[in-house]
């Protein structure tokens, strides 16, 4: 007789019931943009009853607040396989706009930012996230640091410069004809730091307090 399949916990149930709204909220948000992103629009999209969508979160704030945590401790995992996959300081400041395009342009990173846009008119929202988004600050600067160690303020500058001129990038990816080319302004993001890298504007390890 074939052993009987195990059933699956509560608790595995309901882990599975949020992946399945995570994938379905994000292919809405790339897909449609925050305003046109409700709560039934995520839940049909997963196949899931509007009960078992409630059960899980309560309200859209809730829904997004979760994509962008979840969002994010995956950036985490691929910012750290591209930063410990590459020794030199110098290398690894200039990998640095290419990977966050990589990480950031893919639809969970546009998801995300269609999320953070829209909590300017979502009061409830914004509260929300006040604390996801300092963590992720913080976390985005420690990585900047591992690029560019040696000043805090260079490093948190460097950092906001590429990671929402990259966001903007990924914007126009969307909405460009061409989007292939969107990827060109990333290479010369690169160049640029090159050539700071080359007359002294940006160093790596040296502190610039200017």
């Amino acid at each position: 007789m074939a052993e009987k399949a195990r059933r699956r916990t509560q608790a595995e149930r309901s882990a599975g019931t949020r992946e399945v709204l995570l994938a379905a909220a994000i292919d809405a948000l790339h897909e449609h943009g925050y305003a046109a992103t409700s709560t039934m629009l995520v839940a049909e999209k997963a196949g899931v009853s509007r009960g078992a969508m409630l059960h899980q979160f309560r309200t859209a704030a809730d829904l997004m607040t979760f994509v962008v945590e979840a969002v994010f401790d995956e950036e985490l995992e691929r910012y750290s396989e591209y930063l410990t996959s590459i020794k030199d300081p110098e290398q690894r400041l200039l990998a640095y706009p290419e990977m966050a395009w990589d990480v950031l342009s893919r639809p969970s990173g546009v998801a995300v930012l269609e999320i953070f846009l829209g909590s300017r008119s979502d009061p409830q929202l914004c509260e929300k996230l006040a604390p996801v988004q300092a963590r992720i600050e913080e976390q985005a600067l420690a990585f900047t640091r591992l690029a560019a160690p040696g000043d805090v303020r260079g490093a948190m500058a460097l950092m906001r410069l590429v990671v929402w001129a990259v966001r903007g990038l990924s914007v126009a990816q969307v909405l460009a004809p061409a989007p292939g080319s969107v990827r060109d302004s990333v290479k010369l993001l690169r160049r640029l730091m090159a050539a700071g890298l080359e007359t002294g504007v940006l160093s790596v390890g040296a502190k610039q307090d200017k």
